[in-house]
């Protein structure tokens, strides 16, 4: 395989294309000198870390004045890197303003310096000088690399088995159950979260709720029985009392995220599935953190899930809240990310045209029997 001893790279807004062919041990370089912008210089900071520690390559940065005197930007290259031969010298073209690009490229090729171009769907490196293609076999990227590349460090360990594996027939249940336990789950998760509001003022955590009501006695009773078959919770007269404060937040949603994970990994062409991710960013002035439900890889393109059981068609305002979330997270991984919200109950039809406007894929109530299939779909563009 053709190999470089040093890669120069353009700094822009997409860390993969510039990740990937570093990551590779095969084309992995010795250097990368990464072209930076003032408007790129954080980005610049944290590829320069990632690449450092993760692949273990000398890095160097390169201040650009003016992206688009090349000319200039040549002579500060070319002297930086006089020792080096020009065969083992390459320039990736992938990042940057495609005007940038262009001219990196004819400046780089009119001083006889080889150049290649990146495609992340399929991991190939194509030589722009005689067309040779050169298929990667990278570790695949996993989600908290990727994440990190972006400016959204992850807190914690990643979490990539499930909350409560024990519980996957109660999961299993309360999914098929879908069309006769909605109302009941409702109530349930109503009477948690009255709870909880009552208790965060005393600075107490809520393990004791009032015990649900349902207009259906019969299936009210029922998901009390699976509550208390799976040690989850336990009606004492009036009130419901839970094993424990993660044994409450599995039951007012987190095994509906422990049901997509599980769906999720099942698939194939993941790189990395995760749970309950707590990220934040990197900028130092920023006090932005958030839980992300679901996060997947598949084609070197992040994949975030928000997964509801919350009635949204009494609440608008939940429904907006979710997608309004959603939206301000598919500015994690790049222009490439995609957002999807699962929800085990049915959306407002303005819930649904909102979540169109703003490229939100959606997975409601009536969709849950094909789930599987949506979501292989979804990850892989189809």
């Amino acid at each position: 395989m053709k190999k470089f001893d040093v890669h120069v790279c353009l700094v822009s807004d997409q860390a993969v294309p510039n990740f990937v062919p570093v990551l590779d041990r095969d084309f992995r370089p010795q250097e990368v000198v990464l072209l930076v912008t003032e408007r790129m210089r954080a980005k610049a900071e944290v590829l320069a870390k990632v690449l450092s520690e993760r692949c273990g390559v000398r890095v160097r940065q390169l201040e650009v004045a003016d992206a688009y005197d090349m000319a200039k930007v040549g002579e500060q290259v070319f002297e930086l890197l006089c020792d080096v031969d020009k065969e083992q010298v390459a320039l990736n073209v992938t990042g940057g303003t495609k005007l940038m690009a262009i001219a990196a490229y004819g400046m780089f090729k009119d001083a006889g310096y080889p150049a290649f171009y990146f495609t992340a769907d399929s991991n190939e490196v194509l030589l722009l000088e005689g067309s040779e293609r050169v298929q990667l076999q990278p570790p695949k990227i996993k989600i908290e690399d990727y994440l990190k590349l972006h400016g959204y460090p992850v807190r914690g360990e990643i979490q990539n088995r499930l909350q409560k594996p024990q519980c996957q027939p109660f999961v299993e249940e309360l999914v098929r159950a879908h069309g006769s336990l909605a109302d009941e789950l409702s109530a349930l998760n109503f009477a948690i979260s009255e709870a909880v509001q009552k208790n965060v003022q005393k600075n107490k955590q809520a393990l004791v709720c009032a015990a649900p009501k349902s207009h259906n006695m019969q299936n009210m009773a029922h998901l009390l029985s699976l509550l208390e078959q799976y040690d989850l919770a336990e009606q004492k007269g009036e009130k419901l009392h839970f094993a424990d404060l993660e044994a409450r937040q599995y039951v007012g949603g987190g095994w509906f995220e422990d049901y997509v994970f599980q769906t999720v990994k099942s698939l194939p062409g993941v790189q990395d599935v995760a749970l309950n991710v707590q990220i934040e960013n990197a900028k130092a002035d920023s006090r932005q953190h958030n839980e992300l439900d679901v996060v997947v890889l598949a084609d070197n393109v992040l994949h975030v899930i928000e997964c509801k059981t919350a009635n949204f068609t009494r609440s608008e305002a939940k429904a907006e809240e979710a997608l309004y979330k959603l939206e301000s997270l598919k500015k994690l991984g790049g222009l490439r990310t995609r957002a999807m919200l699962v929800s085990y109950r049915e959306l407002l039809a303005q819930s649904r045209d909102r979540a169109r406007g703003a490229q939100i894929d959606v997975i409601e109530q009536k969709d849950l029997k094909g789930m599987k299939t949506l979501l292989e779909k979804w990850l892989h563009g189809r």
